[in-house]
């Protein structure tokens, strides 16, 4: 037990420090962005980003995913695997070239910056593939140094190319795409170094196992691009691009959450298979669940504690509506956290159908209940529809898995939801010296959940 948890904190430990910068640098750098383009610019960037990232898992068939699953078996051909990925990820960016260039025929304002755009799919495609394949043989350092220079290499030409040399738009897509191009260049380099790397053991019959494994994946990410994108369209459509805006800006504090638990899920993901066969794993999976829970749950506590003060000083009083939306989305965020639990357990069972399809069905469910309340209740549809969608996820992935293994909360994780649920209440009634009275509570909560850990860093 003690070595599987050594070896969850050290993996979480390495992946943190690789996502703290990349995530930092991306947070100090937005306001500069903004500035630099117009907010038209800015706002047909983050488009463009958007629908990438459903085109990406589409004509890639989601091989990465299988790469990382794949190549944490010890008795796969890790070569192999490498070079059906590969094969599979150039498909991926020939059908994405000739995509891109039937919308810039049909679709002229983008016609400007359609190389700029092709070689950011590009780059992208082999950056998750390979980000992927080093997960999967457990160079987790390279991983992390990869995102680094990504996110490092990516600022420097975005100043380059917008500030210095007023490219605006293409300038910044530009910046993206050499930011992904040095890093594939620095994890292809390593791949070499280690001999992983060949074109020489492509095995069509393995790329058909892999894409068997994969293919099912398609309709679970495409469910969590609805889930994340589609609360923003509704939204939009029926209440206007303001009410827009105070979600988005509503948004942005249960995502520091989503951050940290992030961080977890990636090295979780690996643990997972690891210890599949384990004759405690029943034990040790409750184990982890519970802990990641308090301690998760508690560093939210912390954060929703200063709501009042983040709305206070960092927002315009005309996105304050956005306070009352971050309760329900903080709960909805721990909750979806549990839920990717166990949708890690479905990857380690190598069942990534029931993953496809049961976030299929919360995307759907997320849909309809949106638009039967956004009439009603105008912005709180959104996240209301979010939270339900992800209680309904948790709950089929739950009863679905206690049937072959047993899960169970323990005493301290039903406590701290109730605090949670004191802390959701709470912030409705807004109330000046329970709101300061929350903030020392708060930190009092996360000390008592984290208080071992806390001990081993002071040591």
């Amino acid at each position: 037990m003690k070595e599987r948890d050594r070896r969850l904190i050290k993996n979480t430990t390495i992946l943190s420090i690789g996502t703290i910068c990349t995530k930092g640098m991306m947070f100090i750098m937005t306001p500069f962005f903004t500035r630099w383009l117009t907010q038209e610019e800015y706002g047909t960037f983050d488009l463009i980003v958007t629908y990438i990232s459903l085109l990406i898992p589409l004509v890639t068939f989601e091989i990465g995913q299988a790469a990382f699953r794949f190549l944490m078996r010890e008795d796969e051909n890790k070569e192999e695997i490498i070079s059906n990925t590969f094969i599979i990820s150039i498909f991926g960016t020939i059908v994405s070239i000739i995509l891109i260039l039937l919308v810039g025929f049909f679709y002229s304002p983008i016609r400007h910056i359609m190389d700029s755009i092709i070689l950011y799919v590009i780059a992208e495609v082999f950056y998750l593939s390979l980000t992927m394949i080093m997960r999967g043989i457990k160079k987790l350092d390279v991983y992390t140094i990869a995102n680094v220079l990504y996110v490092f290499i990516m600022t420097l030409f975005v100043f380059v190319f917008v500030k210095i040399m007023k490219l605006n738009l293409r300038g910044i897509i530009f910046g993206y795409a050499l930011g992904y191009i040095v890093s594939d260049i620095y994890m292809i380099i390593k791949l070499v170094n280690i001999k992983s790397l060949t074109v020489k053991k492509i095995n069509m019959k393995k790329m058909q196992h892999m894409l068997k494994y994969s293919l099912p994946l398609i309709p679970c990410d495409i469910s969590w691009w609805i889930m994340n994108v589609s609360d923003r369209t509704i939204v939009s459509i029926f209440l206007g691009t303001a009410s827009n805006a105070i979600l988005s800006v509503a948004n942005k504090i249960p995502n520091m959450c989503q951050s940290i638990f992030n961080v977890f899920h990636l090295s979780w993901q690996e643990n997972a298979i690891e210890t599949l066969n384990d004759e405690d794993r029943n034990l040790y999976y409750s184990k982890v669940m519970n802990n990641m829970l308090r301690i998760i749950t508690s560093i939210c506590l912390v954060i929703l504690s200063f709501n009042f003060i983040i709305f206070d000083i960092l927002f315009t009083k005309e996105y304050f509506p956005g306070y009352y939306q971050v309760p329900i989305l903080i709960s909805a965020i721990i909750v979806s956290m549990l839920a990717q639990f166990l949708g890690s357990l479905y990857i380690a069972n190598m069942n990534s159908k029931k993953s496809g399809w049961t976030t299929l069905i919360a995307a759907i469910v997320n849909i309809i209940i949106h638009l039967i309340l956004i009439k009603y209740i105008n912005l709180y549809a959104a996240s209301i529809s979010t939270l339900i969608s992800y209680l309904f996820l948790f709950f089929i992935r739950y009863v679905d898995i206690n049937k072959k293994m047993k899960l169970s909360f323990d005493r301290n994780s039903i406590l701290i939801l109730i605090a949670l649920i004191y802390f959701f209440v709470s912030t409705y009634l807004n109330i000046t010296f329970i709101n300061y009275l929350n903030i020392a509570l708060s930190i009092g909560i996360f000390i008592a959940c984290n208080k071992n850990y806390l001990l081993k860093l002071k040591g």
